[in-house]
């Protein structure tokens, strides 16, 4: 589809390039400035949001990132925060090697782009907010559509992975206690710096369990101790390995991660649900008992589950939580005081100057404090 477009910023983009299938996955290898090529049709606002906090030099997409089946908020996420899009209608810029050079020209007539690897040429569409606003009003009457898909989706993957969840077969079990206990899942998603910023002092005054997945590991090491790390390692660096009580390798190969972890004295378990390892942690922390899970960065609403397209395995998780899930942006504004830390010892100070001078008037203790003065 062409389009008229008004080019912002730089007209042409060249980078290292870096492949992956999916966009969570690759973006644990981006570094600034790369191009990604991903193959994401209806790019969902949460991995595009991924790719975003690495800050690419721009996105290929090898299918479209707006079909228009639903409203896919990717693209108008990405074209928010200025990150270049471009769609290619050709699944052989997958072969493309990590670490060839790409340019980009993004200054094509009718908002095309053209896209060199290597010795070879593609054209493609640059997704900007014009088309963004074009497809998603073109999508809304469909949008509805997508719901009957989620609620199959989620059905089947019950039907296979329900029981052994039930059971705890597909849950790998902590030898951390979490009975009686509160726990806050963390994971990469859209927002979830802010979110974990605002729980600080819930995570503080409530002692939370701290369960995070492995793309949020370091970021929330910064300033919280972690308890369990789950899912792909990767992106994790080995001080936050080693400081984790228990880790659970899950979505890569365990006999690389188990190299790694054995290396650095780490003990570890694996698991091979199909659970996403956002919602594999939330099970985790049902099973050991949590009677509150917390979650950061992971999807809430129906919108945000029709748009994921982890929306079936967030289904399955919530089950899994029952009455104990709980969004944290909601803890944070439950939790929150009217009274800043710098307010309460304000009135603390206030307080005891009061009763001094209040103690100051009695007879019986001026008649002390002359004593003392005297005798001094």
């Amino acid at each position: 589809m062409k389009h008229s477009r008004s080019t912002v910023g730089a007209s042409s983009v060249s980078g290292v390039v870096r492949v992956g299938h999916d966009p969570r996955t690759l973006s644990r290898r981006l570094r600034k400035g790369d191009i990604a090529i991903i193959d994401r049709a209806d790019l969902d606002a949460a991995s595009a949001e991924m790719l975003a906090d690495r800050s690419p030099g721009c996105i290929i997409n090898a299918s479209s990132s707006i079909t228009g089946r639903f409203q896919a908020r990717g693209a108008e996420s990405l074209a928010s925060r200025g990150i270049a899009l471009v769609d290619i209608d050709d699944r052989a810029v997958l072969a493309a090697t990590d670490g060839e050079t790409v340019t980009i020209d993004l200054a094509a007539a009718d908002g095309g782009a053209t896209v060199t690897i290597g010795g070879t040429t593609f054209e493609g569409v640059v997704v900007d907010t014009e088309f963004v606003k074009e497809r998603l009003a073109a999508a809304m009457p469909g949008a509805g559509l997508r719901i009957p898909q989620l609620a199959a989706s989620a059905l089947d993957l019950i039907h296979r992975d329900g029981p052994a969840l039930v059971e705890g077969r597909s849950v790998p079990a902590l030898e951390l206690d979490l009975s009686n206990r509160d726990a806050l899942v963390v994971t990469a998603g859209p927002g979830f710096r802010p979110q974990l910023k605002a729980l600080k002092g819930a995570i503080r005054d409530l002692n939370l369990v701290v369960v995070v997945t492995g793309d949020a590991a370091d970021a929330v090491a910064e300033n919280h101790k972690i308890d369990v790390i789950v899912g792909p390692l990767d992106g994790v660096s080995d001080e936050v390995l080693a400081g984790a009580k228990e880790v659970v390798v899950h979505g890569e190969s365990l006999a690389v991660a188990a190299t790694r972890l054995g290396s650095l004295g780490v003990r570890h378990v694996a698991s091979e649900s199909q659970l996403s390892s956002e919602d594999l942690a939330v099970a985790i922390a049902a099973s050991a008992g949590a009677r509150m899970i917390a979650t950061v960065g992971i999807e809430s609403s129906l919108a945000d589950l029709v748009d994921s397209h982890r929306g079936a395995s967030s289904v399955l998780a919530r089950l899994a939580a029952g009455p104990a899930w709980i969004d944290g942006r909601m803890l944070a504004r439950l939790h929150r005081s009217p009274w800043s830390r710098l307010q309460r010892w304000l009135l603390v100070l206030i307080a005891a100057a009061s009763l001094a001078a209040a103690l100051s008037l009695h007879p019986v203790v001026r008649a002390a404090v002359e004593r003392l003065v005297g005798g001094s």
